[in-house]
């Protein structure tokens, strides 16, 4: 498999995103590889139940459990083999970033053993998403409602709450992006305690939220991009009643080949946040020659 240079220097935006797409190409068949586990079940059921062209009015019992058997393994490979893949295509890129070799099982096998540490961990941080957005529309319920009942005009309490909401989503957006280093940290360093690696996440972040988020953008809109052009070209090939199952399979194939590359970018800024922050590229020299080592 292939390596990268040693090249332990802080990187811009662009480098990062340089970077990760050299690195996905240079070692594009265990990327997609990694990708393929997760997202070919993924694919195969959805083209299952899409092509099964199940009508709600005639539903029989066989059908019912068909359906429910297929959400169930379609959810169980979210929450198991999504995690694990995020895991093992982080510490693959990081074996190839540090200049050493990475297979597929190697990285896999790592991965399974801290499954558990990686969903339990990004479960909580969705919980705690999930649970201040739901607190913040509570609140924001409530005082729309008192507004209302002093009579406030409706297109100011409409104005406050939209607001509010925006605001609530920024700062959960903000959130979500002091925790994108789940994966890497984990399998990087070993953590498997959930609050040390929410706060390692949080300090390693902290001041870089911005170029977090211009990656994640950029990434985004190429998948959408790639997607939106691949469904009109479709409905153009086979028409907009046919292309609905082609369109499925094609949005599945596209997701393998994307997939990585935000697992390879969210490793590449570990990296980087490292070398601002805790010199790393001096740890890495200090172990060549056999000197003490900066504490992770």
């Amino acid at each position: 498999m292939s390596t990268t240079e040693h090249n332990f220097e802080p990187m811009t935006t662009g480098m990062v995103l340089d970077r990760s797409f050299r690195l996905y190409l240079d070692n594009f068949a265990l990327m997609v590889g990694l990708s393929a586990i997760l997202n070919v079940p993924l694919l195969f059921i959805s083209f299952m139940l899409s092509a099964s062209r199940i009508d709600v009015t005639k539903l029989n019992g066989a059908t019912v459990v068909a359906i429910l058997i297929g959400v169930i393994l379609f959810l169980l490979t979210l929450i198991i083999v999504a995690p694990m893949i995020g895991g093992a295509t982080a510490l693959a890129v990081s074996d190839i970033y540090l200049g050493k070799s990475a297979t597929a099982g190697a990285v896999l096998s790592a991965a399974w053993r801290k499954v558990w540490t990686l969903l339990k961990t990004q479960i909580i941080v969705g919980l705690i998403l999930f649970g201040l957005m739901l607190a913040a529309g509570m609140v924001l319920g409530a005082v729309a409602g008192i507004m209302t009942l002093i009579s406030v005009p409706a297109v100011l309490v409409l104005f406050v709450f939209g607001m509010g909401m925006l605001v609530c989503l920024v700062g959960i957006v903000i959130l979500f992006l002091s925790y994108a280093l789940i994966a890497p940290i984990v399998m990087i360093e070993g953590s498997d305690r959930g609050r040390e690696i929410r706060n390692r996440s949080w300090r390693l972040v902290e001041g870089n939220r911005l170029k977090v988020f211009l990656i994640f953008l950029i990434l985004v809109v190429i998948q959408v991009l790639v997607q939106g052009g691949v469904a009109v070209v479709s409905a153009i090939t086979f028409g907009l009643g046919n292309a609905s199952i082609t369109a499925s399979v094609l949005d599945g194939i596209i997701s393998i080949l994307l997939t990585p590359l935000s697992a390879i970018a969210i490793t590449l800024l570990y990296y980087d946040f490292r070398i601002r922050k805790e010199g790393f590229d001096l740890e890495m020299l200090s172990q060549s020659i056999g000197g003490t080592t900066t504490e992770a």
